[in-house]
């Protein structure tokens, strides 16, 4: 049994969750930890397996995703009592950091961080195009391509 504190915990809740979640055509984001010892929170962040699908996360393979891995957990005894399971698609307000989040959010307004030179610039346009080699966003008419090695973080800047 792996403990709440063990280094490999998050390692092996993802090696149940990522076959799951492939079975439910979602992909696992990231998995966190938080909450007491005595009542761990077990925080799994999921999306559509294909970041530039028009269609969201359903809330039905959400549903599964948690029920299943629940019970894979309680079969693998990974926790020595009660814990806290929660799956959930990334929120609006979540960084972007690689080009899934990226191509998650084409055709939003974005706010980048670029670092470059110990410097820190921060654009703000319409994200038009996301690859492995950069993203490239739409500021005051121009398109401007910076490279993801470039790009510390990002954010959608919401409507409200």
């Amino acid at each position: 049994m792996a403990r709440h504190d063990d280094g490999r915990l998050p390692a092996l809740v993802r090696d149940l969750a990522v076959p799951i979640a492939d079975e439910l055509g979602v992909t696992v984001l990231d998995v966190e930890f938080g909450g007491p010892r005595s009542r761990p929170l077990v925080r799994i962040i999921a999306d559509v397996a294909e970041p530039t699908s028009p269609e969201g996360l359903d809330v039905d393979a959400v549903a599964t995703l948690s029920r299943r891995l629940s019970d894979a957990l309680d079969e693998h005894d990974l926790f020595p009592g009660p814990f806290t399971l929660e799956v959930s698609s990334p929120g609006a307000d979540r960084p972007l950091t690689d080009v899934r989040d990226f191509q998650r959010n084409l055709g939003r307004d974005v706010r980048l961080t670029r670092v470059d030179d110990d410097a820190e610039t921060e654009i703000t346009g319409r994200l038009v195009d996301a690859d492995d080699a950069g993203v490239t966003i739409e500021v005051d008419g121009e398109d401007l391509h910076v490279a993801l090695a470039d790009v510390d973080h990002g954010k959608v800047v919401l409507p409200w």
